[in-house]
């Protein structure tokens, strides 16, 4: 059960992984727009509404795309064996669907209204004063609340980097401190990448 929760690319790639990895990402953008959420950048997850399901999903393949061109140009560059382009971004799609457990979780419709109600609460408690840097201390109960609610939010962003190092690895064969930090790298800039291309598209649409 562990391989297919954390090295699910073991036993599927290429055209089926592809294929179950754009499915994932559309059924994400549906059901990210339809709970008012957005997934503008390779790593994000927030809410904020969009105009229709269009939006969503151009979102979720601008990420799809920018990581998975990120890490082909860096593998093509530091890998000593051959691999298919098809497969580092069959990986990368597939990758992607902690995002659709997060949007998942955050759909459901009391999680939705608490993570809600409290962020707004603490927004609007926030001193005037610059010089004074906490809210009140009566908010410190929103505070934990809504910390223990992102929870399951953070173990699901780390289970989707590590599915696309996992995949990224896989695919080039690299290993050690070159899979480790070529990875860091490309993530990072995947992540400036598709924010500046949903920027871009924000101007336009």
């Amino acid at each position: 059960m562990s391989r297919y929760l954390f090295k699910p690319f073991e036993m599927i790639a290429g055209g089926p992984a592809l294929i179950a990895g754009l499915l994932v990402i559309a059924v994400t953008a549906v059901l990210a727009w339809s709970a008012g959420l957005v997934t503008d950048g390779v790593l994000d997850l927030h809410f904020a509404p969009t105009a229709n399901p269009g939006i969503t999903l151009l979102q979720g393949l601008i990420n799809w795309l920018s990581i998975s061109l990120c890490l082909l140009l860096l593998g093509r560059w530091l890998s000593q064996g051959q691999f298919r382009t098809l497969d580092l971004f069959a990986t990368q799609a597939l990758a992607r669907w902690p995002v659709l457990l997060g949007v998942g979780y955050l759909s459901i419709p009391w999680i939705n209204q608490e993570i809600n109600a409290r962020t707004q609460a603490l927004m609007a408690a926030m001193p005037d004063d610059p010089s004074m840097v906490m809210a009140d201390s009566a908010y410190m109960l929103d505070a934990m609340w809504l910390t223990v609610l992102s929870l399951p939010l953070l173990v699901m962003l780390v289970w989707l980097i590590w599915l696309m190092y996992h995949g990224y690895a896989l695919v080039t064969n690299l290993r050690g401190q070159r899979a480790v930090f070529s990875f860091i790298g490309g993530l990072i800039a995947a992540e400036i990448l598709s924010k500046l291309l949903i920027w871009l598209l924000n101007l336009l649409t």
